[in-house]
């Protein structure tokens, strides 16, 4: 018998460890990785706010000089076959300067705690500046092994299921900070399949007026995607994105029975995208959303007007529209390398959908605008006319050319100038032809795109109301050299554009290889703004001229409503003997006209100079003859007018290094170029003052007007030189 319970106690202690032994195959233990990202920046501009190079937000900072460390900690663990768990927790370089010496560098803020934080000067008291280590997400996920449910995630994603035009993938810097839940299943062999989220709706930035109201806690965005995939040559997908932004019911007194709840914002976005693929030669893709959107004022949402510098992610009042896409692909038809991309949209002014992709994404075949023009002003500059508004990015703006997103809700906040540019789509409508051709080692690509605006409309399209009251947030207003990346509205507009583009990549076998490349790109882009009389601000013959005073007799263009508003008559001034008006009396429907002849050349070469390194050379020249009205119109009278001859040159030199697990990057930049204004005429030319010159960065004497509400536009030939480079290491352990 003693010997029967040693043998079973054997054959059970071998199933133990067989058990054991599966069990640890299945599980496994808490691991640990991490990267250290390192950057240095400097610049001429000797900006150092913060360690990015750009951002809008009030009260945050920007820079290019100065040296910065984030560390991003990831861990994971396997529990059982069921549950996995992965997390970040990682540092921001935001204002942790090198030179904080580990987040005690602040000194504004011991004498007063209430100081804006600006390059460090918060010390301890701000995480921006702290060196502080922060949570930024943790996630789930569950595999239960039902026949109905492949796998579910609990916490953090970046949503990138979906799709741009309802639920966009979050962008990288803030890929953990969306929480909810996610379903996912799939039928038939994956035919069907499905995505089903609740998603906690971001405070910050997710509502009118850049917020979702004080009752936050149970906002979400809704989402379900269903998909049939019959076979390899259809496919069609639905998709449905839901916004509710609530409120508790403040007429609700009774709180024995707990408290209603309102509507602040709601957001519904319904589409339908279709494959059609008969052969590897052609492939066809069609997208089609409709969308819906409400905003209660009482609640706190903007009531149906902005003014003419408002902002917000989404007009107010009640909206519907709709945005189409078509998209045609032919491989190689000829059997000679030549193929064709064509792509048909239309994308409705009043398309709102709230949870879109703000910048992970590229939603439009075109090149769009180039990066280097971005923000208002020869400079981009930020409120150029004024005092104490110097340029964000800096002169050279960003890097290559844009990538389209839908929303007006565009998110280019913390970014370098090496990184991508996002623009708003919202409002266009056109086609776009690319054909591109393989011949051995050299490539070549075209483009032509032809863009008409849904947006074309006068008196914002509604000539009952009055041009300063409108449901649409204009942000910084489409003036400027380039397409401002965030304006989709202005009051007036009868816009079209044209883009046309060739480009080049050619191998030369020499040593490791010679990648030359290069590209010549054309805009034509014209305006007419303000095109009907009866949106003239002042009566014919108003401004007799010859020194005579403007009688001020408005012009109406309808019940009590005229624009005049913004654009008041100039005063008679005298400077130095000659007696005129401080600026061109707004008399005419050209004076705001927008009229854009572009030119881009591009030409470099990238030698890999080693198993390691990788270095290229790039010259970039752009040519920009532009009329954006005159002294009558003034920008919007917020922005400088950048009418005139812009030259603009880039020299970039990139190198990349590999070491192990360290990688190493560079990139440099020296941009020059010239602004020569012509602002027309009609206006006597003031000159700088001390003052004037102290606050605008003019030489004193320098000529230029002064405008409507006192800034300074001026008419001196101006030169621009911008160095600057980042450089980063990025190591994984």
């Amino acid at each position: 018998m003693r010997s029967r319970s040693r043998i079973w106690l054997a054959v059970l202690g071998l199933l133990g460890l067989a058990a054991g032994s599966a069990l640890a195959e299945d599980t496994q233990k808490l691991t640990w990785s991490g990267v250290d990202y390192t950057k240095f920046l400097w610049s001429t501009a000797r900006d150092s706010g913060g360690l990015y190079s750009f951002t809008t937000i009030p009260s945050e900072a920007y820079g290019n000089n100065g040296q910065g460390t984030e560390l991003e900690l990831l861990l994971s663990a396997k529990p059982s076959k069921h549950v996995e768990v992965s997390g970040r927790i990682q540092s921001r370089f935001n204002q942790n300067f090198w030179t904080n010496f580990g987040g005690f560098g602040g000194r504004s803020n011991f004498i007063d705690p209430n100081n804006p934080c600006v390059s460090g000067d918060c010390g301890e008291f701000d995480s921006r500046s702290a060196q502080y280590v922060k949570f930024r997400g943790l996630t789930v996920t569950l595999r239960p092994g039902y026949s109905w449910v492949d796998q579910v995630t609990v916490g953090s994603s970046d949503w990138g299921m979906f799709d741009p035009f309802t639920i966009g993938k979050i962008r990288y810097i803030d890929r953990d900070n969306g929480s909810g839940l996610l379903f996912q299943g799939s039928a038939a062999g994956r035919k069907f399949t499905y995505d089903f989220a609740r998603i906690s709706l971001p405070r910050l930035w997710a509502g009118p007026n850049f917020q979702t109201g004080t009752y936050h806690a149970q906002d979400a965005a809704y989402g379900l995607q269903l998909g049939f995939t019959p076979s390899s040559t259809f496919d069609i997908t639905g998709v449905v994105q839901y916004v509710n932004d609530i409120e508790v019911d403040n007429f609700d007194r009774n709180r024995d029975d707990g408290r209603d709840i309102r509507t602040r914002f709601r957001n519904t976005v319904v589409g339908a995208r279709l494959g059609v693929h008969p052969s590897s030669t052609f492939d066809i893709r069609a997208m089609y959303y409709k969308s819906s959107a409400d905003s209660i004022p009482e609640l706190g949402a903007p009531a149906n007007f902005f003014g003419l510098s408002g902002f917000s992610p989404v007009p107010a009042g009640e909206l519907s529209d709709d945005a189409i896409k078509l998209n045609v692909d032919i491989n190689d038809p000829f059997d000679n390398g030549l193929s064709f991309s064509i792509e048909a949209f239309d994308i409705g002014a009043e398309y709102v959908s709230m949870m879109a992709a703000r910048r992970e994404a590229d939603v439009l075949l075109t090149e769009g605008h180039d990066a280097a023009w971005a923000f208002p002003g020869p400079s981009n500059a930020a409120f150029g006319v004024f005092g104490g508004n110097p340029t964000r990015i800096g002169y050279g703006g960003w890097q290559g050319s844009a990538q389209q997103v839908a929303t007006i809700n565009v998110d280019n906040e913390f970014t370098d100038f090496e990184e991508p540019m996002a623009e708003t789509v919202i409002g266009w409508k056109g086609f776009t032809i690319v054909p591109s051709w393989t011949i051995g080692d050299l490539e070549l690509k075209a483009e032509y795109s032809w863009i008409d605006y849904n947006t074309n409309w006068q008196a914002f399209d509604d000539p009952s109301r009055s041009v300063t009251s409108s449901v649409f947030p204009v942000h910084e207003l489409d003036t400027g050299v380039g397409h401002n990346f965030r304006s989709a509205y202005a009051p007036f507009q009868d816009k079209e554009t044209k883009i046309a583009v060739l480009s080049g990549r050619y191998l030369i076998d020499v040593g490791r290889g010679v990648d030359l490349f290069g590209k010549i790109k054309f805009v034509d882009e014209t305006d007419k703004r303000l095109n009907e009389a009866r949106f003239l601000p002042y009566q014919a013959g108003d401004c007799p001229g010859g020194g005579g005073a403007c009688a001020g007799n408005r012009n109406f263009y309808s019940t009590g409503n005229t624009t005049a508003d913004i654009y008041g008559n100039p005063p008679v001034i005298t400077v130095n003997g000659v007696t005129g008006y401080q600026w061109k009396p707004f008399d005419s429907l050209s004076d705001d006209d927008r009229d854009l002849s572009y030119m881009m050349l591009q030409l470099g070469a990238g030698y890999q100079l080693s198993n390691r390194l990788y270095g290229s050379l790039t010259y970039e020249y752009y040519d920009a003859e532009l009329e954006d009205g005159n002294t009558a119109f003034q920008a919007y009278q917020l922005h400088e007018l950048a009418s005139g001859d812009h030259q603009k040159n880039k020299v970039m030199l990139y190198a990349h290094y590999d070491l192990g697990g360290a990688e190493f990057g560079a990139n440099y930049e020296y941009n020059f170029g010239d602004f020569d204004p012509d602002f027309g005429s009609g206006f006597v030319v003031q000159f700088a003052d001390e003052a004037t010159s102290a606050s605008n960065n003019v030489p004193v004497g320098s000529p230029g007007f002064r405008g409507r509400f006192g800034g300074w536009n001026s008419l001196e030939t101006r030169d621009f030189e911008q160095q600057r480079l980042k450089v980063f290491m990025k190591v994984r352990f």
